[in-house]
């Protein structure tokens, strides 16, 4: 085992392991993915990037529409889209967006919302292009289905099968 030692706040303290030890060290306690575990990983990575493929198209082809901006110091601050939603890129302490509504009424009261929070002016035209469109107007429809599952997805099923196991052990023949 050795030690590391950093400037960074987010350092390890204390001995650290590699896998590689751990698994020597520990039989049991590190596992190897099978081959088809492995494979549905590599399919689960495929079928996201599908999807994300997939909503970056579907945003450039369906651009939601700016209802409006909020300006503060020659700077856009947030934008507001037809749709309600509304991507604010200025801190502001204490904003609560309404989560009632949708289209141009839920836009509306966002914007009120904003103009209450953040010292500034609304633009309703001459706006600046955002950086990156919204994307959550898409249809689930429009979008490839991921199927296979995630690691997080794979440790939750090995570690309920290990609950299970226990369980049946712990329980009497009979009850």
């Amino acid at each position: 085992m050795s030690r590391i030692d950093s400037a960074n706040p987010y350092r390890v303290q204390g001995n650290i392991m590699s896998m590689a030890e751990l698994a020597k060290n520990k039989p049991g306690f590190a596992v190897q993915a099978t081959p088809e575990q492995i494979e549905e990983l590599a399919l689960h990575d495929q079928q996201v990037a599908a999807r994300q493929a997939a909503v970056a198209q579907y945003a450039a082809e369906h651009p939601d529409q700016i209802y409006a901006q909020v300006v503060a110091q020659g700077k856009v601050v947030a934008t507001v889209y037809d749709s309600g939603i509304t991507v604010v890129t200025h801190n502001a302490p204490g904003l609560t967006l309404s989560e009632n509504g949708d289209g141009l009424a839920l836009a509306k009261t966002r914007l009120a919302e904003l103009m209450q929070a953040i010292p500034g002016k609304a633009i309703y035209s001459g706006f600046t292009a955002p950086p990156m469109p919204p994307s959550s107007n898409i249809p689930e429809s429009a979008l490839p289905a991921v199927t296979a599952r995630d690691l997080v997805e794979m440790a939750r099923q090995m570690d309920w099968q290990l609950a299970r196991a226990r369980m049946a052990i712990d329980q009497p023949a009979g009850d």
